[in-house]
């Protein structure tokens, strides 16, 4: 038998009938909430606001064409949001909070410190786990919507301590950030210490070399015709060495972004391969080195508004954006592969590092290209004024290259000093008046709405777990509607039960034969009243194990077994003869019985009878109708108790 589906009248009906149920199940859930809130312990959140700059330090805009010019765009750019949250979450930034706070005996109940401290912990394993503990329960760093805002919390049972650990974590990360920057930029600084007493001395030495040369040679002044030469080759090699400079410079800063990346457990011997021997990249340091030379050519000839030069640089431009582009997804995909994730700024970092020295270096090999062919062309001058130019360009070379260095350290000093202003404090925190948790009026209406589901779900299963006819409908479908001949209310009044029985009593046959599939389907009463009602037109037997008394006569309904030919006597002396039969499982001995009856009505009782009983039914070989017995409001639309 196909299952039957439910209709609204159904669940509704289901819910009348399991009503006590849902408002148990709704009360205890409530009940059980209110209890949670009356025990559990308050806690507080305080909140602190602090503005990222997208800034990492001050741009140093050198007048000088390439010269660490590139290095003041990897202070320039800073990480994303999630970066500086990272930091902020870092064992670095929470353990100095740790320590400093004490935190390790005012988060953790000293009993349990003196248990792990029996089972050989050590303090640093408590303070790793107490860290592990405050990142993953207590502390929430998000971004504040559509800004470079970032609000910290820290949840705890003392308000004053929460909003003192809130700041202590956003002080703290504003020294490391700090730390950070000024780090990065004294890997330049360092740089600029070390070139500047080189080139210094290098610029003496070149003076020194050119008075000598003059005085030697009783010459005083350059002639005209060398001085555009000597101002070339000075210019060829000057940018040849400011090339040189800013590729060592660049390759600096890619170190110390390799040793971060390092530090956080990265192959760096093979992210160095990968670069190296990537033919992709090659490829593209070729075609730069080639694009180089072609474009200094141009430019010793035209304007830069001239449509070749402007044409040749966008050209150079676009394969810098390539080069970038494939360093990225060389060098994530290598980091990828070691399993970290936290590490953006980093990686960030290091790309751009690369592919500024990857463009010194090519520019490097261009001038120094240039300057060899140069030099050849000086080759055919006389060996006196082939002297005098190579001293005036070193002197010149030098002198400016001297001053640019200069330069670039106060900057960096300059960078330095105002590095600080990369992380602003909006807000501190103050210790909060109320507990953020629990909030009393949103867990009490989850409470309410969680009772509800839960009543829900309890009638639900009560229901599907309940085999037995439970509705005025499942019956009709179980049974057939067209066989069912009474319904019959559940009630102490007489006259409303004879009424129900009406058309069945009319409707049997002279012998009507009355049972159920088990007992305590009420067919004593059903036999008891339909004997009552055929009464007033007839003489009536009613054979029934019960005690009775009625305008009808009654027997023991068991004779019917010790003598099974005195029906045919009880057929001749009454109009009507009413078997009040035990239940089928008890006795099945009455099946004959019923097989020498007129009719055949089977009690069905909702909410009493199982459904998986009914097999038995085909045990008859004739059922005249269906007695549907116990109607109330709770399971029938069709019939109401009275």
């Amino acid at each position: 038998m196909e299952e039957r589906e439910l209709t609204l009248g159904d669940i509704l009906l289901m819910f009348k009938r399991r009503s006590k149920l849902f408002w148990i199940v709704l009360v205890l859930t409530v009940l059980a909430t209110g209890i949670y809130l009356l025990l559990a312990t308050p806690k507080y959140e305080a909140s602190a606001k602090v503005k990222v700059s997208t800034q990492k330090g001050m741009s140093l805009g050198l007048s000088i064409e390439g010269l660490l010019g590139g290095l003041s765009s990897l202070l320039g750019g800073g990480g994303s949001l999630e970066d500086e949250i990272q930091i902020m979450l870092s064992r670095r930034n929470i353990a100095a909070v740790i320590d400093e706070l004490d935190l390790a005996h005012k988060l953790l109940d000293e009993k349990d410190i003196k248990k792990a401290m029996e089972n050989g912990l050590t303090e640093d394993d408590l303070k790793l786990s107490l860290y592990n503990y405050m990142v993953e329960k207590l502390i929430t760093v998000e971004p504040v919507k559509n800004s470079n805002i970032l609000e910290v919390k820290f949840t705890w049972q003392d308000p004053k301590l929460a909003a003192e650990v809130a700041n202590k974590i956003v002080e703290n990360y504003v020294k490391i950030s700090e730390s950070i920057a000024k780090t990065q930029l004294g890997a330049k600084k360092e740089f600029l210490e070390e070139q500047i007493p080189k080139v210094e001395q290098e610029l003496k030495e070149a003076e020194n070399k050119l008075k000598v040369f003059k005085e030697k040679n009783k010459i005083y002044s350059v002639e005209a015709q060398y001085q555009t030469l000597i101002e070339r080759y000075a210019s060829l090699l000057q940018k040849k060495e400011e090339s040189q400079i800013a590729m060592e410079a660049a390759q600096k800063q890619t170190e110390f972004f390799l040793n971060e990346l390092k530090d956080l457990d990265v192959e760096i011997e093979k992210l160095r391969d990968s670069i190296t021997f990537d033919p992709i990249i090659s490829q593209l340091k070729s075609r730069l080195i080639n694009i180089q030379i072609e474009l200094a050519g141009l430019m010793e000839r035209y304007t830069e508004s001239n449509p070749s030069v402007v044409q040749k640089k966008a050209e150079l431009e676009e394969t810098q954006k390539q080069l970038k582009t494939e360093l990225e997804r060389l060098l994530t995909s290598q980091v990828k592969k070691t399993g970290h994730t936290i590490y953006g700024e980093a990686l960030s970092s290091l790309i751009k590092a690369e592919s500024e020295r990857i463009l010194y270096q090519t520019q490097y090999e261009a001038f120094k290209k240039l300057f060899e062919d140069f030099e050849k062309e000086l080759s055919k001058l006389p060996e006196l004024e082939q002297q005098l130019i190579e001293l005036e360009r070193d002197y010149k070379v030098k002198e400016t290259i001297y001053t640019t260095l200069l330069q670039a350290k106060y900057e960096s000093l300059i960078s330095e000093a105002a590095i600080t202003a990369n992380v602003n404090v909006i807000d501190w925190a103050v210790p909060p008046l109320s507990p953020s948790k629990p909030n009393k009026k949103l867990t009490l209406a989850v409470g309410g709405v969680l009772g509800i589901f839960l009543g829900i779900l309890a009638v639900f299963f009560a229901e599907f777990t309940d085999r037995r006819i439970k509705s005025e409908s499942e019956a009709e479908y179980l049974l057939g509607v067209e066989k069912i001949v009474a319904r019959v209310p559940l009630t102490n009044k007489s006259e409303v039960i004879e009424k129900a029985l009406g058309i069945s009593a009319v409707k049997a046959g002279k012998v009507v034969f009355i049972t159920a599939i088990e007992d305590g389907a009420g067919v004593s009463t059903t036999a008891k009243h339909m004997a009552h009602l055929l009464s007033k037109k007839g003489k009536v037997l009613l054979l029934t194990e019960e005690n009775v008394d009625g305008p009808f006569d009654r027997k023991d309904v068991f004779d019917l077994l010790r003598n099974p030919e005195i029906l045919e006597e009880f057929k001749e002396h009454y109009d009507k003869v009413i078997i009040d039969a035990p239940s089928l499982k008890r006795t099945p001995e009455f099946l004959p019985v019923a097989e020498k009856s007129d009719t055949t009505y089977i009690v069905i009782r909702l909410e009493h009878t199982y459904s998986e009983d009914l097999k038995m039914l085909h045990s008859l070989k004739k059922v005249d109708g269906f007695i549907l017995n116990g109607l109330t409001r709770r399971n029938s639309t069709y019939v109401e108790e009275k």
